[in-house]
């Protein structure tokens, strides 16, 4: 089992990959797979209230590939 640190770690680490261009955009979510078969959904939020805006982990979830 994958801990939800690691998921958060791994996702942090792609997520500039999937920032927006539209900076209308408050949230954002993208799928990844991790070897050798777990898929998670994970979803961000835009931080407008602080000083240096940025994206703010929310959930996660695995989703069953069939």
């Amino acid at each position: 089992m994958i801990s939800p640190e690691k998921i958060r770690q791994v996702a942090d680490a792609l997520l500039p990959g999937f920032i927006p261009k539209d900076d209308r955009m408050t949230t954002l979510s993208f799928h990844f797979t991790l070897v050798p078969k777990d898929t998670f959904k994970v979803t961000y939020e835009k931080d407008i209230a602080g000083k240096q805006p940025g994206w703010t982990f929310l959930t996660y979830e695995k989703i069953d590939i069939i």
